[in-house]
């Protein structure tokens, strides 16, 4: 567990390359979590998230950047350890719009649905200035989220970063690699000073170089 911002917190499993929950202290009573992770990280996850606030019942929003298992496997066990300890929780599940009609398919499997979909540039819940940037491509209705007044951008999968290098996500595991590489520059359009990518422990990566790698990749 590591605070990294004002009120923003992420916690890692203990699988190597796995993905990391970030977590939003709204206040003292409602917490929102950007991911879920590995299902094969959920204990450890749920652990470190009990130590740290005593109890998940104050999970009131988990917000999918995409679709994919690394980013989703830990929906289930989270939402099960929230409904153990308060069995009228009620958890909104949110995704992009564009993004629901793959997910659907997947949380029908687990007996949920989305609750609410987002636009591009919609604020993810009420009081909070993290605003959801539609990048399409790598899925097709990709997230990153921009935390406005930390000017800090959680960058899902869009970017990778191992052993210090920048780079994308291998390209067979994209919905439209090319689709992705034109979107990339969209990120450049918002003010932030930092980027996180979600990949391996989590850095922060300052923006020239962020910047340097998408004027490189992009199309």
């Amino acid at each position: 567990m590591k605070k990294i911002a004002k009120n923003l917190y992420v916690v890692t499993g203990s699988v190597l390359y796995s993905v990391p929950i970030f977590v939003i202290e709204v206040n003292e009573n409602e917490l929102i979590l950007i991911d879920t992770g590995l299902k094969k990280d959920a204990r450890t996850v749920i652990k470190k998230m009990k130590a740290k606030w005593g109890s998940l019942d104050k999970i009131k929003k988990i917000v999918i950047t995409h679709r994919h298992m690394d980013h989703t496997g830990g929906l289930r066990p989270i939402l099960d350890e929230i409904e153990a300890e308060n069995d009228r929780a009620n958890v909104e599940i949110i995704c992009h719009e564009e993004e629901a009609q793959y997910f659907i398919k997947y949380l029908k499997d687990l007996g949920l649905k989305p609750t609410r979909t987002l636009k591009h540039e919609e604020y993810i819940s009420k009081g909070v200035k993290v605003k959801a940037i539609h990048n399409p491509g790598h899925t097709f209705g990709h997230i990153c989220l921009l935390f406005e007044e930390e000017k800090l951008l959680l960058l899902g999968d869009t970017i990778m970063y191992m052993s210090g290098v920048l780079m994308p996500v291998f390209k067979k595991f994209h919905d439209d690699y090319e689709q992705y590489l034109k979107t990339l520059k969209v990120l450049l359009d918002y003010e932030w000073d930092y980027a996180i990518p979600s990949h391996n422990r989590p850095v922060k990566i300052t923006r020239a170089k962020i910047e340097k790698f998408i004027k490189k990749t992009a199309k």
